[in-house]
């Protein structure tokens, strides 16, 4: 295993988002607030404005799967960030060349410890948009730059005891845009409570239907679990892998137990083939893909699986990835003080 190691030594970090910048291709948050950009070739770090981190009250950490964090996001254009508190509901979006916040976020308090933050960065006719819970059940669109909300439209929460047009019982979690962009993947979860991760077009919410969110005609209910929050990721356009392989029991009305492992949805083929499903040793605590292999991170081994022919092709012994670098080809491993970083091309 060839490994990169980069030593951290200003304040703690506390997560990790990739960039294409003039100053470097990976973006870091510190404790303190400071958003650096570094240079992963040269090891250069430029520091690029410091925001204030509120402190945040966590009752019951991890309860629901929920490791409660401050996460950085960046845009696509790498002209903006975004911190968000996954299990609360404070975040900003801070525009990066200029160092300002554009935008303070507010995810609603209707139990916001149950799910990530929903957030993530999308691109529209080449610009930037920001995606983000507004309520537990509501996400919206917004442009960036001056926080213009994009997705106006009525209300989504009761009205004088009714239930209004297009209301969707369920609560948004974790977002996660699939390559291109055009679908996202939402891990939420509704009342019993079941983990429901659901699939919508982003590019037909953004452009046509502003209640394809809510109950547009693309929005798939992928599976139901006893559990959501668990690791996901995209291998392309068409295809996610969730790492659940437990499969639903009407009767129980529960999930069956079920060997570790992941389960492969391949949307094009949605209801026409079963999913598939590749068992693995050890629960994955973190999921990437780059289409042909998936890297799974358990304990403190990262293995990696061949897409088709689902074998396990290598371990990385010792290495836990917590990104995936798709620019570079690299899993990184960041850690408060240290960096490592493992080229998988």
């Amino acid at each position: 295993m060839t490994e990169t190691t980069l030593d951290w030594t200003g304040p703690d970090l506390l997560d990790a988002a990739e960039v294409r910048r003039v100053d470097g291709d990976l973006l870091v948050l510190d404790a303190a607030g400071g958003i650096s950009c570094i240079d992963l070739e040269s090891g250069a770090i430029a520091l690029l404005g410091t925001v204030i981190l509120r402190e945040q009250a966590i009752d019951d950490d991890g309860r629901y799967g929920v490791a409660s964090r401050w996460r950085l996001h960046a845009s696509a254009d790498d002209a903006f960030a975004a911190i968000v508190f996954d299990g609360g509901s404070d975040g900003l979006v801070i525009d990066l060349d200029n160092f300002r916040i554009t935008m303070e976020l507010d995810g609603g308090s209707y139990y916001p410890d149950t799910v990530a933050f929903s957030l993530c960065f999308l691109s529209l006719r080449g610009a930037a948009v920001v995606v983000h819970r507004t309520a537990w059940n509501r996400l919206d669109a917004s442009d960036p730059r001056t926080g213009a909300l994009l997705t106006q439209r009525g209300p989504t929460t009761y009205v004088d005891g009714k239930a209004p047009p297009h209301y969707l019982d369920y609560f948004h979690g974790r977002l996660q845009p699939n390559p291109s962009g055009s679908r996202l993947f939402d891990d939420g979860w509704a009342w019993q409570p079941v983990g429901i991760p659901r699939v919508f077009d982003a590019a037909v919410w953004l452009t046509d239907n502003v209640w394809e969110s809510e109950d547009g005609p693309s929005v798939l209910w992928l599976t139901y679990s006893d559990d959501w929050n668990f690791p996901a990721c995209w291998i392309d356009d068409d295809r996610i892998a969730l790492a659940s392989m437990s499969d639903w029991n009407e009767e129980e009305f529960a999930s069956d137990p079920a060997l570790p492992g992941v389960r492969i949805i391949d949307l094009s083929q949605r209801g026409a083939t079963p999913d598939r499903k590749l068992p693995m040793s050890a629960a994955p605590q973190a999921l990437f893909s780059d289409g042909r292999s998936i890297f799974a991170a358990h304990g403190s081994d990262t293995s990696v699986w061949s897409v088709d022919s689902g074998d396990c092709t290598r371990v990385l012994a010792g290495f836990q990835a917590t990104h995936h670098h798709r620019h570079r080809q690299e899993l990184l491993e960041v850690k408060p003080r240290r960096i490592r970083r493992v080229p998988i091309a």
